[in-house]
């Protein structure tokens, strides 16, 4: 904080919050103990405030006896909250978080910090850190109240924050100073409907996933950072039956599918501790899940080993599967799928692991951040087989001379599944006869 009085010896908000913050985080610590501070309850909450109220109430009347100016209504509740966010918030940054528009947020040090608004603008705020120390005390008290250490012999950091946001923490000596990077998760859109609204699907292209997912056929969602997988993923859920058994797999959970559907499980992942104990992979939980009689398993994010168990999965008779993963094409998704498998301990050979790719994936659908903001699944591509090793697909979407996606004329090789889980291309231009490239 900065110091606690003016110049001219009166007393400043940041000194009111200097003075306050250290009683009642004594007293406070005694009544509910470390633990409740970190998870509190809405009782724990009323009485961490009625405690800033009374220890802020008692400081600025000893301020006033002692000769000193009284501080407006309005300062006294900033300097309230402050206290409040400092104890149970993350400090300088509440603000920021607060913001429904704030979507990421990077702290380069105590002198440079940058948020990321709804829409993809950027711009450089206040970090709120008088100092490097002040900065580095308070990444590692937010990740040891995740349950991890940050220090020198541990300089990196991956925590999961109260709001479900993701903080990720680097620190010297891997790094000049100590940045944070904060990734909120907004999920705007729980419905095909959702996604129209916000552009990201236009309606004939709503039609062809609605109906795939219907009909049961295997998804990977692609894009880049920001682009909206995890978003998208979420909307054309929507349209799974509503009895299907789902089981989702995230490292951190971010999907939201119990809200329409009526029988979904969500597992997560777990770090290792301090003690370096207590890890639980994707892979594992992929293996787990297919104990649990999944009619489908959607993988949040794939880019490791899991890849040939989520295959697996998909391949034995749990159709209408999906994931995400990072890519800048659908060509490109693919070829990161293939790699990703054959990093497993399995060491499968290239031509198992692309004919296992072509059997089960039916449909890639990428997604882009455009430099308006906007985030738009602009190319659907079917798996055709393959040809000499590599895998043949098919265009079905793709942007046309106004860069808005439309039917390219290549009938889907599943047309017929399509067709029963009610899509009626009534712009449909292809007789399926070609259309597949390498």
């Amino acid at each position: 904080m900065t110091q606690a009085a003016h110049p001219n010896g009166q007393l400043t908000v940041a000194g009111l919050v200097a003075r306050v913050r250290a009683e009642a985080a004594a007293e406070l610590s005694r009544a509910l103990g470390p633990e409740r501070l970190v998870r509190p309850s809405a009782d724990d909450e009323a009485r961490v405030w009625a405690v800033i109220a009374e220890r802020l109430a008692e400081a600025h009347r000893a301020h006033v006896l002692a000769g000193g100016t009284p501080l407006g209504a309005a300062e006294q509740e900033q300097a309230g909250q402050a206290v409040f966010d400092a104890l149970l918030g993350l400090g300088p940054l509440q603000r920021y978080l607060a913001d429904d528009q704030v979507e990421e947020l990077m702290v380069n040090g105590h002198e440079r910090a940058f948020v990321v608004r709804a829409g993809g603008r950027k711009e450089r705020v206040a970090s709120g850190f008088a100092s490097e120390a002040e900065l580095r005390a308070f990444a590692a008290r937010t990740v040891a109240a995740a349950g991890r250490r940050l220090d020198e012999a541990q300089p990196l950091a991956d925590a999961r924050l109260g709001d479900g946001s993701r903080l990720h923490v680097v620190c010297p000596p891997l790094a000049p100073v100590t940045c944070l990077t904060i990734r909120r998760h907004r999920l705007l859109a729980h419905s095909l409907d959702d996604l129209r609204r916000l552009g990201t699907l236009t309606g004939p292209v709503a039609a062809l996933v609605g109906a795939a997912v219907r009909a049961g056929l295997n998804l990977l969602i692609s894009g880049g950072t920001g682009s909206g997988k995890t978003t998208t993923l979420n909307a054309i859920a929507s349209e799974i039956p509503q009895l299907d058994r789902v089981v989702t797999i995230e490292e951190t959970k971010e999907l939201a599918l119990e809200r329409h559907l009526k029988d979904c499980i969500a597992l997560e992942g777990r770090v290792a501790n301090v003690e370096g104990v207590g890890e639980v992979r994707l892979r594992e939980l992929v293996r787990n899940a297919l104990r649990m009689r999944p009619a489908r398993i959607i993988v949040g994010e794939v880019r490791g080993p899991e890849a040939l168990d989520m295959l697996a999965a998909m391949n034995s008779g749990h159709e209408g599967s999906m994931g995400t993963i990072h890519a800048n094409s659908c060509r490109q998704a693919l070829s990161k799928l293939r790699t990703y498998t054959k990093m497993a301990e399995e060491a499968l050979t290239d031509e198992v692991v692309t004919d296992m790719v072509a059997e089960t994936v039916d449909l890639v659908c990428q997604l882009r951040l455009l430099p308006d903001g906007r985030r738009v699944l602009t190319e659907v591509a079917e798996l055709a087989g393959v040809e000499a090793g590599r895998l043949l697909t098919n265009e079905l979407i793709a942007p046309g001379p106004d860069g808005v996606p439309r039917y390219t004329g290549v009938r889907p090789r599943q047309a017929d599944r399509l067709a029963a889980a009610g899509w009626q291309p009534t712009d449909w231009l292809g007789n399926g006869s070609n259309g597949a490239r390498p």
